[in-house]
């Protein structure tokens, strides 16, 4: 994560799944480390509305659905990188015969590649892909998305970020110009 991503506003991080159990397991992992899930607001929760089937989790994690396709993952995905309720995103997928693993990895990284061209810091986005194929993760590296094999990986990965982000911080704090009495 380090090697690929820099900046970090925060440690709200939004999750996008296809898959509900990991969504929760990884949420479980974020609190556990210091984390914070991130709210959506309602702007965005309207334009998910419109955009997702009613299945949809209505809820961060944004579990859109087993049988959840590319488009579907680009819409969600693009909703939540607009969003300022949230400082981070981590995009996971759980393998189903209902749509493709690699189809739904090319639309996150067109997504976030998208994302990082437009004249703002950009949002980190991590991916998350269970049984990830050889193809995925070549994908996610050529474009500079950290991916990782467990929703715990990932979460440690942006919690390293949110340290990092965190310490710098504390360092470049300017002290007092004079003795405090």
């Amino acid at each position: 994560a380090l090697a690929r991503l820099t900046a970090l506003s925060g440690k709200r991080l939004a999750i996008l799944t296809n898959g509900g159990g990991v969504g929760v397991l990884a949420v479980d992992r974020l609190v556990d480390l210091g984390g914070e899930l991130a709210g959506i607001s309602p702007e965005t929760m309207s334009k998910l509305y419109a955009a997702l089937p009613p299945i949809w989790s209505r809820a961060n994690p944004v579990d859109i659905a087993g049988d959840a396709d590319d488009a579907r993952y680009a819409v969600a995905l693009q909703n939540l990188l607009d969003d300022k309720a949230n400082d981070a995103v981590l995009v996971m997928n759980v393998p189903t015969a209902l749509a493709s693993a690699a189809d739904a990895a090319k639309s996150v990284i067109a997504v976030t590649e998208k994302h990082r061209k437009k004249p703002i810091v950009p949002k980190p986005v991590f991916a998350m892909w269970i049984g990830e194929s050889d193809a995925a993760a070549e994908a996610f590296e050529a474009a500079g998305i950290p991916s990782y094999a467990t929703e715990t990986a990932a979460i440690y990965g942006f919690m390293h970020l949110v340290r990092y982000q965190e310490s710098r911080d504390l360092l470049m704090a300017t002290p007092p110009s004079l003795p405090q009495v």
